[in-house]
């Protein structure tokens, strides 16, 4: 009997030295936490993480809305708070919130579009209904960057099994209700919890159209609360609401109306917290929403705010067992990246999966590696044609690919985008050219385009033309044109002082192009025409400008070079358009004669070309290499950045010549991701136009130069400049259009 309670007595207190050392490895209560959402001022969340670490507080759940669901994510999924402030950091944010690729990595045939002065705003139309797009950015890339990020839960469905159970919330916008994310998709679900209306496009996930969390719950203290969290530390970044005097225009007051709405649905939330929970609202003061570039100053004031209520908080602190039982415990998983074994591609949603699959073919048989996956993915929705390429990691018989999910957009296949341009010289000379162009794509299994252009004002017509690649990314490609336009050509003397008429070009031709584009930055091409140009004189009297009708037919060779990574205000790349024409009097052509024609544009890297400071130099060249003199040789100079000073188009001739070195400089804040560009430049140039080969002599070449100020307008650029040339002349320009004036 004695041995017995001996026995029974050791077992107690062996049972009871055990139970007290588990219990100081288990945190309790349960602390969860709950980040708001707030656009950049999201930020402040990882500076409130980086004090709860500092002090040994650990987290047993946490949900998320919006920003606060990227943080949330990022942390149950094992990253520290060190580690998000350096991802945070290094993201470029002006490419994040832009859906294209890098423009050198366009298609060729897609960067031509730049040079037409098209507006960068795309409608569409399906099913008989003008169809715009659903968010200002598609969130293409975003979703990408979240794929890269939380790669090492590729195969994670229940978000319970994260290293911290994790909940995202966003908002069904269809019956308005708020969609809480406990499974699935963990990068899609955050890129839906932050799919702000107007600016992101939602998603479509199971049939349910998401949007922005923040509208139903901006401060998900319930869904914290229902995962069985004791205790709470909630972190509040909303934006305030505006003041009487912001609120001046429509688009104010709607935001308003809307921050109002979730602000009182906020405060019902947060009356719900008990004297055992804890409120951080961090001083963000006036720091925008969309200002990402101010997140390392977000990330600090939250950390201040922390601190603030360190009082409360260290009462949460953990003991030195528990705190390293979760230290241990919260990491991300380890990821094996493995060959890529295939490649299936997922079309229910698009017309060209056998294109974007080919495009990623390269990546089977080499290690995955999601920055390189990420480049190819980048060349297929460069097309255009696309609203979202997409892709999942699965695994098949033992083997890893790549599942690539293609979205054709939803507004089309048939786009449509708007052009204009205008030049006023303020001394009773203007023109304008209003523009439409109506693409449908993806017409055949080979991926063909048909491109109308409208054209109203200084030139009036059509050009119908039919891009056919020989095969889904075939690099060489046939198109077919027709163009029927009518243009308006001033005629001035000799000196470009004064106009002397005015005659209208009418044009009828037809061509064939046979292409061939190795890379997306060169092209060479091959090319075929026959056409009829009629000159009449409208107002003035006869001049030595070609008049009457000339029939022709001709032979071309071009080639593009493409590398500029902007065609309205470069800071990198270069652009070259040959064209060689041989003029013969074959298939009912009557004009013989050769032109040939150099448009080129440089930004050189000799240290001028900074963050603010860019040097754009440019080359324009034109001959008829006989002197023939008939419409399709001539070559125009005059207006801004083309000889300034003088009149648009007022010095013409068989031969012309133009260099020039344009210097300008960004004003503002670099590094605002929301902005509107504005420039303040200088040019210099030197040309001229000659009506004879024997004329061109360099000491007959016009000086000149310009000041100007150029802004990025939704309208396209747009330039309010001075120039002066030798000899007198002067001009004020207001001009729409890009920099670079690429024709002659």
């Amino acid at each position: 009997m004695r041995r017995s309670r001996l026995a029974v007595a050791a077992f107690i207190a062996f049972t009871s030295v055990t139970t007290v050392h588990a219990a100081s490895l288990q945190p309790s209560p349960c602390i969860g936490l709950v980040l708001g959402g707030g656009g950049a001022r999201g930020a402040a969340h990882i500076g409130v993480i980086q004090v709860l670490e500092r002090e040994h507080i650990p987290i047993c759940r946490v949900a998320g809305t919006s920003m606060g669901s990227i943080v949330g994510g990022l942390y149950a999924a094992g990253y520290n708070a060190d580690e998000m402030a350096r991802v945070i950091g290094q993201l470029d944010w002006k490419d994040l919130f832009s859906d294209d690729p890098d423009r050198a990595e366009e298609p060729m045939h897609r960067k031509d579009a730049d040079y037409r002065y098209l507006l960068n705003f795309e409608v569409g139309y399906k099913n008989g209904h003008i169809v715009t797009p659903a968010g200002v950015v598609q969130g293409q890339k975003l979703l990408l960057l979240l794929r890269r990020l939380l790669i090492s839960t590729w195969n994670v469905h229940d978000f319970n099994d994260l290293s911290i159970p994790f909940r995202a919330v966003a908002t069904d916008i269809v019956i308005g209700k708020p969609v809480v994310f406990a499974s699935g998709d963990l990068p899609l679900a955050i890129r839906s919890s932050m799919s702000v209306p107007g600016a992101f496009a939602p998603t479509n996930v199971e049939g349910r159209l998401l949007v922005d969390g923040g509208l139903m719950d901006n401060v998900p203290i319930d869904v914290v609360r229902d995962m069985g969290a004791d205790r709470l530390i909630v972190v509040d970044v909303g934006s305030p609401l505006a003041e009487e005097s912001q609120l001046s225009n429509p688009v104010a007051l709607l935001n308003q109306m809307v921050s109002a709405l979730m602000a009182e649905k906020t405060d019902r939330q947060l009356k719900a917290l008990s004297s055992q929970d804890i409120l951080i609202r961090p001083a963000l003061g006036k720091l925008g929403a969309g200002e990402f570039n101010r997140a390392e100053e977000a990330i600090a004031i939250g950390r201040a705010a922390a601190e603030a209520a360190l009082p409360r908080l260290r009462a949460l602190s953990a003991s030195p067992q528990a705190w390293q039982a979760f230290v241990e415990s919260h990491r991300q998983r380890n990821f094996d990246p493995k060959l890529v074994a295939f490649i299936d591609v997922d079309d229910r949603h698009t017309h060209s999966g056998m294109f974007a699959g080919n495009q990623l073919q390269p990546e089977v048989g080499k290690t995955f590696d999601p920055k390189d996956v990420e480049a190819r993915i980048g060349t297929i929705y460069g097309q255009g044609s696309y609203q979202q390429v997409d892709y999942h990691l699965v695994e098949r018989d033992g083997d890893r690919g790549i599942r690539l999910t293609p979205v054709d957009k939803a507004w089309g296949p048939i786009y449509g985008k708007m052009g204009f341009q205008l030049d006023d010289d303020f001394n009773g000379r203007s023109e304008y050219l209003l523009s439409a162009e109506i693409t449908a794509t993806n017409l055949n299994d080979s991926g063909g385009e048909w491109r109308n252009t409208l054209w109203s004002g200084r030139i009036g017509g059509i050009r119908s033309e039919f891009f056919q690649p020989f095969g889904q990314g075939s690099s060489v490609y046939v198109m077919p044109t027709l163009t029927a336009r009518n243009e308006e050509v001033p005629v001035f003397d000799g000196k470009g002082d004064k106009q002397l008429a005015e005659y209208q070009i009418r044009r009828r031709a037809g061509e064939l192009e046979l292409g061939w584009t190795p890379r997306s930055y060169w092209r060479i091409s091959a090319s075929v025409a026959r056409g009829r140009d009629s000159g009449d004189l409208r107002v003035g009297e006869p001049s030595t400008f070609p008049n009457g009708t000339s029939d022709y037919a001709s032979l071309g060779l071009g080639l593009d070079w493409d590398s500029l990574d902007n065609a309205q205000f470069p800071t990198r790349g270069s652009h070259l358009n040959f064209r060689y024409t041989s003029f013969r009097t074959f298939m009912g052509g009557k004009v013989d004669g050769d032109v040939a024609r150099l448009v080129a544009d440089w930004i050189p890297d000799w240290g001028l070309s900074t963050g603010r400071y860019h040097l754009l130099l440019g080359l324009r060249a034109s001959s008829a290499l006989d002197n023939t003199n008939f419409f399709e040789s001539q070559a125009f100079l005059g207006g801004f950045l083309n000889l300034s000073g003088y009149g648009e188009r007022s010095l013409y001739g068989t031969q012309a010549a133009l260099g020039r070195a344009v210097l300008y400089r960004r004003t503002g804040n670099l590094d605002a991701i929301f902005s509107t560009p504005i420039y303040i430049g200088m040019s210099l140039e030197a040309g001229n136009t000659w009506r004879d080969k024997n004329d061109v002599r360099l000491d007959s070449l016009i000086y000149a130069g310009s000041i100007f100020a150029g802004l990025q307008s939704p309208l396209g650029p747009v330039f309010l400049g001075v120039g002066h040339a030798a000899g007198g002349h002067t001009a004020v320009y207001l001009t729409f259009g890009s920099l670079l004036r690429p024709g002659l």
